[in-house]
């Protein structure tokens, strides 16, 4: 156990993780005083009952082989991105261009079957109507009614000499 000890900012900086997995490993590890990796992670527990029981704030620091040991080694400066890895996603990036393009091609040429069959059947449908249409040696103009305006029965009933006799309510009042 001769490796350094690092706190959760020094642990994030060399493992490349975010502070709330570091902080979750820790967690994993104190909640029990029998795991085996508890030595590697201070303070001990009497520490952290004492820090506790005071009310104070303490941090928390975890040996260098155990951060390695639970994240498989994976270290910042292994994570970082060399010129083949950048190549190999250019490259990767590359065929799913080429797969998307043929994709809206194809789908192009379904758009242009589609818009085919639309014109073939407005085409249908116009020659349809031409048959099902009137006659062309009748002109429409023949077929339309002329019909007249009629009264209606409420001005039928009242005749000239009944609207002449109709007085207002207050006419008896004026004597008319």
């Amino acid at each position: 156990m001769d490796t350094p000890l690092f706190t959760i900012t020094e642990a994030m900086e060399k493992t490349g993780r975010s502070a709330s997995t570091i902080r979750r490993l820790i967690h994993t590890i104190t909640k029990k005083d029998t795991h085996p990796d508890r030595a590697a992670v201070s303070p001990d527990p009497k520490r952290v009952a004492a820090y506790k029981k005071k009310g104070e704030n303490f941090t928390w620091t975890i040996r260098g082989e155990v951060l390695m040991k639970h994240f498989d080694g994976a270290q910042k400066e292994g994570k970082k991105s060399s010129p083949a890895m950048k190549g190999d996603i250019l490259s990767i990036l590359q065929t799913e261009l080429a797969l998307k393009n043929q994709q809206i091609e194809k789908q192009w040429e379904v758009i242009h079957a589609l818009n085919d069959r639309l014109r073939e059947g407005n085409i249908l449908m116009g020659s349809l109507q031409k048959r099902l249409g009137p006659p062309s040696n009748e002109s429409p103009a023949d077929d339309v009614v002329e019909a007249s305006a009629m009264k209606s029965s409420a001005e039928s009933a009242m005749s000239p000499s009944a609207a002449s006799r109709k007085r207002g309510i207050f006419a008896w009042m004026r004597g008319k």
